[in-house]
């Protein structure tokens, strides 16, 4: 009925948006090909829907009707027509190869239907120079910055992203390996939970102990090298810092690994993580760690699968994810870009802000590459001291050049990176 109740209403309209809009194609007009292929091919011809003395000339026997419902609903209800037929045939398929034994075909023909069960997407444009709503979402941001944004644990590049955004960030942190990428991650998760937030940690490569340790040396600023060797002169240090810290934040730090899961986790893992433990915000440690829920061969493949699903995943919770990924061999004497971002084109694509860091002589510079909502190619540097979690940022002068005064350089000279921190 729904069918044959569109079509009326378009023959009644002739408006052509309806169709080409919402992308409405044969697949919804089961019971109407040929109407719905008349309508298509008027319409490429003559630039119209046919009116319905056209239409009933070609199809007498149609079921003529006058439609009072709005388009909106006659769209949702399409596609909800639409979806119950495929995915009728999908669980049949399913089941099929279930029955058969073959359940990794099971699983990516569940996981290759995700993007084709969609819901109605109803396109409604909004004419800007009458609508002032806008006005109240600006409003809203300036007096409550904390529901919009998140603090990312440099305020120094707060200033420019203005934070992690709440309901939009896909952000990538990339490096060489041994450049403190995980560490970095750390500790803009430890920003992340001193608000309150529930945060969430994928480590695909260290145990939950040393990534707890991390934390600890962020937090605490306890020698890593210490608590990873059981070096008892810090004990007292230790449990006194323990022993306050859950007094500290009023929000969770849950951490997942591979060993937590029975292997590696794919995206379907992440969003049970994020559904499981409400998380608010999501960082994972890395990209290169993640199973291909589509279990895709090619490495390119699998990584432009991944970075799909994780975009998929961020707009369909609306969370933060904040993800590391490894730099390319490529050449950087001219500098870093978008193309130093290893595996896949489609990472830095999906990605609403890229970090580049790197690591020389204790001194982490970090390259903004690309920031949806702010100025790109910005450079920042910190004086780092890994070993105790401890991050003092290096100010430039006037004329972009880096301070010398003696108190930067004393400091700088005092730091010492231990290579086992990283």
């Amino acid at each position: 009925m729904i069918q044959t109740q569109f079509i009326n209403y378009l023959l009644a309209t002739r408006d052509s948006s309806l169709l080409l809009i919402n992308n409405l194609d044969s697949e919804f007009f089961s019971d109407y090909k040929d109407e719905y292929e008349y309508i298509i091919n008027h319409l490429n011809t003559y630039g119209n829907i046919p009116d319905v003395t056209s239409f009933a000339t070609e199809f007498p026997h149609f079921d003529f009707m006058q439609v009072n419902e709005t388009p909106a609903y006659l769209i949702d209800k399409l596609y909800e027509d639409r979806n119950a037929r495929k995915l009728s045939y999908l669980f049949n398929k399913i089941r099929e190869q279930f029955n058969d034994g073959d359940i990794d075909s099971a699983m990516n023909t569940y996981l290759a239907s995700m993007d084709d069960i969609a819901k109605a997407k109803h396109i409604e444009s909004i004419d800007l120079l009458k609508d002032y709503s806008r006005y109240d979402d600006f409003i809203d941001r300036a007096d409550d910055w904390k529901k919009f944004f998140v603090r990312t644990g440099f305020p120094e590049l707060d200033e420019i992203i203005g934070g992690w955004d709440r309901q939009e960030e896909l952000a990538t942190i990339v490096a060489r390996s041994n450049q403190g990428k995980s560490w970095i991650l750390l500790k803009c998760a430890c920003a992340a939970a001193e608000q309150g937030l529930n945060v969430g940690i994928y480590s695909g490569e260290m145990s939950a102990r040393k990534v707890g340790y991390r934390i600890d040396t962020l937090i605490g600023h306890i020698s890593n090298t210490a608590l990873v060797k059981g070096n008892l002169e810090v004990q007292n240090e230790y449990k006194k810092y323990l022993d306050t810290l859950g007094t500290r934040f009023t929000g969770t730090m849950k951490v997942l690994t591979p060993n937590m899961i029975g292997g590696p986790a794919g995206v379907t893992a992440l969003r049970a993580f994020i559904e499981k433990d409400n998380l608010d915000i999501l960082f994972v440690d890395q990209h290169s760690l993640l199973e291909d829920d589509r279990k895709a061969k090619n490495p390119v493949e699998k990584a432009s699968n991944i970075s799909k699903d994780l975009k998929n995943l961020q707009v369909l919770k609306q969370v933060p994810i904040i993800s590391v990924s490894q730099q390319n061999r490529a050449s950087t004497e001219n500098g870093v870009g978008l193309e130093h971002v290893a595996q896949s084109d489609r990472i830095a694509q999906d990605s609403t802000i890229v970090l580049f860091f790197e690591q020389k002589d204790g001194i982490i510079t970090m390259h903004l590459i690309k920031s949806r909502d702010s100025a790109n190619m910005k450079d920042l540097s910190y004086a780092v001291d890994l070993n105790k979690g401890i991050f003092t940022y290096i100010p430039v002068s006037e004329d972009g050049e880096e301070s010398t005064d003696d108190k930067i350089q004393n400091l700088i000279d005092e730091y010492e990176v231990e290579d086992d921190v990283f």
